[in-house]
């Protein structure tokens, strides 16, 4: 498979743990393609990947009211 896109963030949970969210979009060789959240990966031989450093880490916080683990923009 072929990584098309790969799009997501590096953020700090409460605990200060690092945390990687990240969406894949994966073309098979018949042209159709895949796309999700990525879990895991093996790469061979090689991905091209360019990283932007935000003006400031990340944190994520779970929202009490959706119960989803989100960015806090406030932090």
């Amino acid at each position: 498979m072929e990584v098309v896109s790969l799009i997501g963030e590096f953020a700090l949970t409460d605990d200060g743990k690092p945390a990687i969210h990240a969406h894949a979009d994966l073309s098979r060789s018949d042209g159709s393609v895949l796309g999700g959240h990525l879990i895991g990966a093996c790469v061979r031989p090689t991905l091209e990947v360019v990283l932007t450093q935000s003006p400031r880490h990340l944190h994520k916080r779970r929202d009490p009211e959706s119960g989803l683990v989100l960015i806090d923009l406030a932090q």
